[in-house]
């Protein structure tokens, strides 16, 4: 039973944190001129940070987002 419940809670995180990558990329993406929406060089490392993570989580989810 725990290693159900243990799949289950990994499975809810790991759509939690790609969701949450989702959005926080959604305001790092490039505008233009090779900046980034927050006004560093395109790609910030808050875009590669999430671009990481989002990738780590997504192969528990049963496949490509």
């Amino acid at each position: 039973m725990g290693a159900t419940h243990g799949s289950k809670a990994l499975i809810e995180y790991a759509k939690a944190q790609v969701e949450t990558a989702d959005v926080i990329l959604s305001h790092h993406d490039e505008v233009g001129l090779g900046l980034c929406r927050c006004g560093r060089p395109h790609p910030c490392p808050e875009r590669q940070h999430w671009i990481q993570k989002r990738a780590h989580y997504v192969p528990l989810l049963g496949g490509p987002r």
